[in-house]
Protein backbone atom coordinates (compact mmCIF):
# COMPACT_ATOMS: atom_id res chain seq x y z
CA UNK A 1 0.00 0.00 0.00
CA UNK A 2 1.66 3.70 -1.06
CA UNK A 3 1.95 6.21 1.48
CA UNK A 4 -0.14 9.22 1.42
CA UNK A 5 1.85 11.08 2.98
CA UNK A 6 2.93 13.90 1.20
CA UNK A 7 6.32 13.96 3.19
CA UNK A 8 7.05 10.75 2.82
CA UNK A 9 6.03 10.81 -0.74
CA UNK A 10 8.41 14.25 -1.58
CA UNK A 11 11.29 12.21 0.46
CA UNK A 12 10.68 8.81 -1.87
CA UNK A 13 10.80 10.96 -4.91
CA UNK A 14 14.04 12.46 -3.93
CA UNK A 15 15.50 9.08 -3.35
CA UNK A 16 14.52 8.10 -6.91
CA UNK A 17 16.68 11.57 -8.24
CA UNK A 18 19.39 10.89 -5.89
CA UNK A 19 19.43 6.85 -7.26
CA UNK A 20 19.47 8.23 -10.70
CA UNK A 21 22.38 10.74 -10.38
CA UNK A 22 24.18 7.93 -8.72
CA UNK A 23 24.32 5.35 -11.43
CA UNK A 24 25.55 8.65 -13.17
CA UNK A 25 28.35 9.30 -11.16
CA UNK A 26 29.22 5.67 -10.78
CA UNK A 27 29.39 5.17 -14.54
CA UNK A 28 31.53 8.43 -14.88
CA UNK A 29 33.99 7.00 -12.02
CA UNK A 30 34.43 3.73 -14.33
CA UNK A 31 35.34 5.82 -17.52
CA UNK A 32 37.84 8.03 -15.67
CA UNK A 33 41.32 8.38 -16.52
CA UNK A 34 43.13 10.33 -14.00
CA UNK A 35 43.56 9.52 -10.14
CA UNK A 36 42.03 13.46 -9.43
CA UNK A 37 38.93 12.59 -11.55
CA UNK A 38 38.50 9.50 -9.53
CA UNK A 39 38.72 10.87 -6.34
CA UNK A 40 36.59 13.64 -7.05
CA UNK A 41 34.04 11.45 -8.34
CA UNK A 42 34.44 9.12 -5.47
CA UNK A 43 33.57 12.03 -3.02
CA UNK A 44 30.48 12.89 -4.61
CA UNK A 45 29.80 8.97 -4.74
CA UNK A 46 29.98 8.59 -1.30
CA UNK A 47 27.77 12.19 -0.63
CA UNK A 48 25.06 10.98 -2.59
CA UNK A 49 25.23 7.52 -0.84
CA UNK A 50 24.84 9.26 2.41
CA UNK A 51 21.86 11.54 1.27
CA UNK A 52 20.27 8.15 -0.05
CA UNK A 53 20.79 6.19 3.06
CA UNK A 54 19.75 8.82 5.52
CA UNK A 55 16.43 9.52 3.33
CA UNK A 56 15.90 5.75 3.09
CA UNK A 57 16.01 5.73 7.11
CA UNK A 58 13.81 8.67 6.95
CA UNK A 59 11.13 6.65 5.47
CA UNK A 60 11.57 3.74 7.28
CA UNK A 61 13.42 1.33 5.40
CA UNK A 62 16.02 0.45 7.95
CA UNK A 63 17.64 -2.23 6.24
CA UNK A 64 17.71 -0.39 2.16
CA UNK A 65 19.99 2.22 4.43
CA UNK A 66 21.99 -0.05 6.55
CA UNK A 67 22.40 -1.45 2.93
CA UNK A 68 23.48 1.50 2.07
CA UNK A 69 25.67 3.10 4.59
CA UNK A 70 27.58 -0.51 5.01
CA UNK A 71 28.74 -0.13 0.97
CA UNK A 72 30.51 3.29 2.06
CA UNK A 73 34.11 3.42 2.71
CA UNK A 74 35.35 3.72 5.89
CA UNK A 75 38.32 6.83 4.84
CA UNK A 76 36.17 9.04 3.07
CA UNK A 77 33.46 9.55 5.13
CA UNK A 78 33.74 7.85 8.38
CA UNK A 79 32.58 9.51 10.77
CA UNK A 80 29.14 9.58 8.78
CA UNK A 81 29.04 5.64 7.74
CA UNK A 82 29.28 5.29 11.47
CA UNK A 83 26.27 7.66 12.02
CA UNK A 84 24.31 6.03 9.53
CA UNK A 85 24.70 2.45 10.32
CA UNK A 86 24.45 3.27 14.06
CA UNK A 87 21.10 5.32 13.76
CA UNK A 88 19.88 2.24 11.69
CA UNK A 89 20.60 -0.30 14.25
CA UNK A 90 19.06 1.82 16.81
CA UNK A 91 16.09 2.26 14.82
CA UNK A 92 15.76 -1.44 14.56
CA UNK A 93 16.31 -1.81 18.04
CA UNK A 94 19.70 -3.75 17.96
CA UNK A 95 20.81 -1.71 20.47
CA UNK A 96 23.27 -4.00 21.70
CA UNK A 97 25.44 -4.09 18.59
CA UNK A 98 24.78 0.11 18.18
CA UNK A 99 26.69 0.06 21.84
CA UNK A 100 29.21 -2.23 20.01
CA UNK A 101 29.83 -0.25 16.91
CA UNK A 102 29.64 3.23 18.67
CA UNK A 103 32.68 2.05 21.33
CA UNK A 104 34.75 1.58 18.10
CA UNK A 105 33.56 4.80 16.32
CA UNK A 106 34.05 6.96 19.09
CA UNK A 107 38.46 5.34 19.57
CA UNK A 108 38.32 7.14 15.85
CA UNK A 109 35.73 10.21 16.47
CA UNK A 110 35.86 10.62 20.44
CA UNK A 111 34.60 14.33 20.09
CA UNK A 112 31.72 13.34 17.57
CA UNK A 113 28.46 15.28 18.94
CA UNK A 114 25.64 12.68 16.95
CA UNK A 115 28.42 9.60 18.22
CA UNK A 116 28.26 10.66 21.39
CA UNK A 117 24.56 11.57 21.66
CA UNK A 118 23.98 7.97 19.63
CA UNK A 119 25.96 6.32 22.58
CA UNK A 120 23.92 8.19 25.20
CA UNK A 121 20.41 7.01 23.90
CA UNK A 122 21.29 3.50 22.93
CA UNK A 123 22.45 3.35 27.02
CA UNK A 124 19.04 5.10 28.01
CA UNK A 125 17.11 2.28 25.78
CA UNK A 126 19.31 -0.32 27.88
CA UNK A 127 18.25 1.58 30.86
CA UNK A 128 21.57 2.16 31.76
CA UNK A 129 20.46 6.04 32.50
CA UNK A 130 23.59 6.83 34.66
CA UNK A 131 26.07 5.83 31.46
CA UNK A 132 23.52 7.59 29.03
CA UNK A 133 24.05 11.02 31.00
CA UNK A 134 28.15 10.34 31.07
CA UNK A 135 27.60 10.50 27.41
CA UNK A 136 25.16 13.21 27.14
CA UNK A 137 27.53 15.60 29.26
CA UNK A 138 30.14 14.75 26.80
CA UNK A 139 28.64 15.74 24.21
CA UNK A 140 27.86 18.71 24.97
CA UNK A 141 30.89 19.52 26.54
CA UNK A 142 31.97 19.06 23.02
CA UNK A 143 29.84 20.61 20.87
CA UNK A 144 28.27 23.58 23.29
CA UNK A 145 26.55 25.18 20.82
CA UNK A 146 24.59 22.29 20.07
CA UNK A 147 20.74 21.67 21.09
CA UNK A 148 20.21 18.55 19.30
CA UNK A 149 20.00 15.90 22.32
CA UNK A 150 18.65 18.31 24.81
CA UNK A 151 15.29 16.57 25.28
CA UNK A 152 16.91 13.17 25.37
CA UNK A 153 19.25 14.61 27.96
CA UNK A 154 16.76 16.16 30.12
CA UNK A 155 14.14 12.84 29.93
CA UNK A 156 17.67 11.04 31.03
CA UNK A 157 18.34 13.91 34.33
CA UNK A 158 14.15 13.20 35.14
CA UNK A 159 14.40 9.95 35.22
CA UNK A 160 17.51 9.94 37.37
CA UNK A 161 15.60 11.72 40.25
CA UNK A 162 17.53 15.42 39.00
CA UNK A 163 13.90 17.13 38.44
CA UNK A 164 15.37 20.67 39.05
CA UNK A 165 18.06 20.01 35.97
CA UNK A 166 15.63 18.35 34.15
CA UNK A 167 13.86 21.42 34.03
CA UNK A 168 15.97 24.14 33.65
CA UNK A 169 16.53 22.56 30.24
CA UNK A 170 12.97 22.35 29.14
CA UNK A 171 12.42 25.76 30.21
CA UNK A 172 15.21 26.68 27.81
CA UNK A 173 14.24 24.85 24.99
CA UNK A 174 10.48 26.56 25.84
CA UNK A 175 11.80 29.60 25.05
CA UNK A 176 12.12 28.71 21.31
CA UNK A 177 9.27 26.32 21.08
CA UNK A 178 7.07 27.25 24.07
CA UNK A 179 4.01 25.19 22.34
CA UNK A 180 5.89 22.26 21.71
CA UNK A 181 4.09 18.88 23.59
CA UNK A 182 7.32 16.72 24.25
CA UNK A 183 8.70 19.95 26.08
CA UNK A 184 5.13 20.35 27.89
CA UNK A 185 4.98 17.18 29.41
CA UNK A 186 8.17 16.92 30.25
CA UNK A 187 7.82 19.94 31.92
CA UNK A 188 4.36 18.91 33.80
CA UNK A 189 6.14 15.72 35.04
CA UNK A 190 9.11 17.67 36.49
CA UNK A 191 7.15 20.39 38.16
CA UNK A 192 4.95 17.52 39.13
CA UNK A 193 7.99 15.58 41.00
CA UNK A 194 9.13 18.56 42.23
CA UNK A 195 5.91 19.43 44.07
CA UNK A 196 4.59 21.79 42.15
CA UNK A 197 1.26 19.78 41.21
CA UNK A 198 -0.87 23.51 39.64
CA UNK A 199 2.09 24.42 37.48
CA UNK A 200 1.99 20.65 36.21
CA UNK A 201 -1.14 21.21 35.73
CA UNK A 202 -0.87 24.14 33.51
CA UNK A 203 1.80 22.30 31.29
CA UNK A 204 -0.21 19.27 30.70
CA UNK A 205 -3.65 20.75 30.16
CA UNK A 206 -2.07 23.66 27.69
CA UNK A 207 -0.29 20.50 25.54
CA UNK A 208 -4.17 19.03 25.27
CA UNK A 209 -5.45 22.88 24.43
CA UNK A 210 -3.13 22.44 21.56
CA UNK A 211 -4.75 19.48 20.50
CA UNK A 212 -1.77 17.40 21.53
CA UNK A 213 -3.27 13.60 23.17
CA UNK A 214 -1.28 11.42 25.09
CA UNK A 215 -1.04 8.48 28.27
CA UNK A 216 1.49 10.67 29.96
CA UNK A 217 -0.76 13.82 30.14
CA UNK A 218 -3.92 12.17 31.26
CA UNK A 219 -1.43 9.99 34.27
CA UNK A 220 0.59 13.60 35.14
CA UNK A 221 -3.62 15.29 35.46
CA UNK A 222 -4.83 12.38 37.71
CA UNK A 223 -1.54 12.36 39.82
CA UNK A 224 -1.46 16.49 39.68
CA UNK A 225 -4.84 16.30 40.74
CA UNK A 226 -4.90 14.03 43.73
CA UNK A 227 -1.97 15.88 44.99
CA UNK A 228 -4.12 19.03 45.60
CA UNK A 229 -7.03 16.74 46.67
CA UNK A 230 -8.75 17.21 43.69
CA UNK A 231 -10.51 14.16 43.71
CA UNK A 232 -13.37 15.17 41.10
CA UNK A 233 -11.36 16.43 38.60
CA UNK A 234 -8.86 13.56 39.57
CA UNK A 235 -11.80 10.90 38.49
CA UNK A 236 -13.13 13.10 35.25
CA UNK A 237 -9.65 13.39 33.38
CA UNK A 238 -9.16 9.64 34.55
CA UNK A 239 -12.64 8.38 32.42
CA UNK A 240 -11.26 11.21 30.16
CA UNK A 241 -8.09 9.06 29.69
CA UNK A 242 -9.83 5.63 29.41
CA UNK A 243 -12.24 7.02 26.61
CA UNK A 244 -9.19 8.19 24.44
CA UNK A 245 -7.07 5.28 25.03
CA UNK A 246 -8.67 2.16 25.58
CA UNK A 247 -5.68 0.55 24.78
CA UNK A 248 -3.63 1.15 27.33
CA UNK A 249 -3.59 -0.73 30.62
CA UNK A 250 -1.89 2.36 32.59
CA UNK A 251 -5.66 4.20 32.12
CA UNK A 252 -7.48 1.20 33.94
CA UNK A 253 -5.08 1.29 36.89
CA UNK A 254 -5.76 5.68 36.45
CA UNK A 255 -9.61 5.59 36.75
CA UNK A 256 -9.17 1.95 39.47
CA UNK A 257 -7.33 3.88 41.84
CA UNK A 258 -10.21 6.75 42.02
CA UNK A 259 -12.67 4.51 42.22
CA UNK A 260 -10.84 3.03 45.39
CA UNK A 261 -9.92 6.62 46.21
CA UNK A 262 -13.80 7.66 46.37
CA UNK A 263 -14.34 4.49 48.11
CA UNK A 264 -16.23 2.80 44.96
CA UNK A 265 -14.62 -0.87 45.74
CA UNK A 266 -16.50 -2.33 43.48
CA UNK A 267 -16.36 -0.03 40.72
CA UNK A 268 -12.24 -0.27 41.27
CA UNK A 269 -12.53 -3.97 41.07
CA UNK A 270 -14.83 -4.11 37.82
CA UNK A 271 -12.87 -1.85 35.88
CA UNK A 272 -9.04 -3.52 36.68
CA UNK A 273 -10.84 -6.84 35.96
CA UNK A 274 -11.69 -5.60 32.61
CA UNK A 275 -8.16 -4.13 32.35
CA UNK A 276 -7.23 -7.91 33.10
CA UNK A 277 -8.97 -9.42 30.54
CA UNK A 278 -8.13 -6.81 28.03
CA UNK A 279 -4.05 -7.23 28.85
CA UNK A 280 -3.72 -10.63 31.10
CA UNK A 281 0.22 -10.61 31.16
CA UNK A 282 0.20 -6.91 32.64
CA UNK A 283 1.51 -7.67 36.54
CA UNK A 284 0.72 -3.80 37.51
CA UNK A 285 -2.89 -4.13 36.59
CA UNK A 286 -3.01 -7.89 39.14
CA UNK A 287 -1.03 -6.37 41.87
CA UNK A 288 -3.53 -3.19 42.01
CA UNK A 289 -6.36 -5.71 42.32
CA UNK A 290 -4.73 -7.21 44.68
CA UNK A 291 -4.04 -4.68 46.90
CA UNK A 292 -7.80 -3.46 47.00
CA UNK A 293 -8.87 -6.77 48.02
CA UNK A 294 -6.18 -7.06 50.25
CA UNK A 295 -7.14 -3.82 51.91
CA UNK A 296 -11.19 -4.81 51.62
CA UNK A 297 -10.84 -7.58 53.41
CA UNK A 298 -8.91 -6.77 56.42
CA UNK A 299 -11.65 -3.63 56.85
CA UNK A 300 -14.45 -6.08 56.25
CA UNK A 301 -12.54 -8.11 59.28
CA UNK A 302 -12.70 -4.83 61.25
CA UNK A 303 -9.04 -4.15 61.16
CA UNK A 304 -7.64 -1.06 60.06
CA UNK A 305 -6.56 -0.86 56.56
CA UNK A 306 -3.24 0.22 55.64
CA UNK A 307 -2.68 3.25 53.29
CA UNK A 308 -2.63 2.29 50.18
CA UNK A 309 -0.26 5.45 49.15
CA UNK A 310 -2.32 6.07 46.43
CA UNK A 311 -0.15 9.31 45.27
CA UNK A 312 2.66 6.63 45.42
CA UNK A 313 1.32 4.80 43.35
CA UNK A 314 0.30 7.12 40.74
CA UNK A 315 3.59 8.42 40.75
CA UNK A 316 4.63 4.75 39.47
CA UNK A 317 2.37 4.28 37.69
CA UNK A 318 3.13 8.11 35.67
CA UNK A 319 7.00 6.75 35.64
CA UNK A 320 5.82 3.59 33.39
CA UNK A 321 3.54 5.56 31.33
CA UNK A 322 6.91 7.99 30.47
CA UNK A 323 8.95 4.91 29.72
CA UNK A 324 6.84 3.48 27.67
CA UNK A 325 5.80 6.64 25.67
CA UNK A 326 8.87 8.37 26.01
CA UNK A 327 9.72 10.60 23.18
Amino acid sequence: MKSKDPIEIATREKIMRLSKKLERVQHKYKQAKTADRKKTLALCIEDIKMNIGWNLLDCGDYEKGLAIYQSMSWNIYGEYKYKGICRALIDMQYYDEAKQLLERGLQRFPKSHFLLLAQGMVHKQLGLNDGALKYFNRAFKCSPGYSSGLVAKATTLSELGYYEGSFSIIRKLMKESPDDPKYLIEAGYCTLMMGYPENAIEYYKKALDNGFLSPNIYGGLVGAYMEMGLKRDALEIAQEGIKEFPDEPGMYENLGECYFEYGWIDDAKAVLNDGIKKFPDDEELKELLKRIEDETDNSDKGKTPPTIGFFILLIMLLRKLKEKHAR
